[in-house]
């Protein structure tokens, strides 16, 4: 884990193969003291509005301006677009996408593992393309960086309706909830989960967000969400030992019972080898018969 505070995908060291074996796993983790965000994808088309959605959680964190805020969505879109169509042509791969929101702005790194691409500063102006063109258009700053790859770094100056600082917005626990929801609506929206079963999805991520704050060993939150047939698992730790059952049962509900347990078709614990927890969930378009 990095020293400092930090929302982004996370590799656990159990989850690396399975990175591998279903590539289509997305990983973050959010360090709760600061605003950043890093996300690791699938580079595929329906990884593009996870990114928007987790740009657009950040940005409200700091209260940025809805227009810049959806100009920084389309540049940053259009940087991961690139990578989804020529990174990896005919084979599977990856892109990172890293968000740090300040009050002066945001900064965005977009990276692949893939044959990369020629430098700006090498390529004459009618070689550059339209999609870099439109980038370096609206962000204020963009360096392009090659390390077994590509690494797209820009700086947007996202202009803030509201003088907060980002550390108490962070502090005050809404960016988990606002991204664990945000994610869960996309990823059950590609899964043709239908609306009810998507309300029920949504319910429980917010549930777990607000809960599982009281029981992380660190402060960080690291969330899997790895797409099936049909349906999506959800992972969240590190939790405490018995953390995972006290987020269930903090859900009680008088005469409705445990929510969680209610909604989710599949709940359970997965210890990690130091011991703590990750509390796994699935969700599947139609709900497994339960006993009255």
């Amino acid at each position: 884990m990095e020293s400092s505070p930090t929302i982004c995908v996370f590799r656990p060291r159990a989850w690396v193969a399975r990175w591998y074996e279903a590539p289509r796993m997305i990983e973050m983790q959010l360090v709760l003291e600061q605003p950043e965000l890093k996300l690791s994808l699938p580079a595929e088309e329906d990884s593009l509005p996870v990114v928007r959605q987790a740009l657009r959680s950040l940005g409200e964190t700091v209260g940025a301006e809805p227009e810049s805020l959806e100009d920084a969505e389309l540049a940053v879109t259009e940087a991961c677009a690139n990578v989804v169509e020529h990174a990896y042509p005919g084979a599977c791969g990856a892109v990172e996408v890293r968000l740090c929101p300040s009050a002066a702005g945001i900064e965005v790194s977009v990276r692949d593992f893939g044959r990369g691409m020629p430098d700006a500063s090498e390529l004459a102006d009618g070689d550059r393309g339209y999609g870099l063109a439109l980038i370096e258009g609206i962000a204020s700053r963009l360096d392009v960086r090659h390390d077994g790859g590509t690494e797209l770094a820009m700086h947007f100056g996202l202009e803030s309706d509201r003088s907060a600082p980002v550390a108490a917005a962070v502090a005050a626990g809404d960016p988990s909830e606002r991204i664990m929801r945000r994610l869960v609506a996309v990823i059950a929206a590609q899964a043709d989960l239908p609306s009810d079963r998507m309300m029920e999805a949504l319910l429980v991520a917010e549930l777990v967000a607000r809960h599982g704050l009281e029981h992380l060993v660190e402060a960080c939150l690291r969330i899997g969400i790895e797409r099936t047939d049909g349906g999506f698992t959800l992972r969240v730790g590190p939790l405490e030992p018995g953390g995972a059952r006290a987020v269930v049962a903090a859900s009680g509900v008088p005469v409705v019972g445990l929510v969680i347990e209610r909604l989710a078709d599949m709940v359970s614990t997965e210890t990690m080898p130091d011991g703590t927890e990750h509390l796994v969930l699935g969700f599947a378009a139609a709900q497994a018969e339960t006993g009255s």
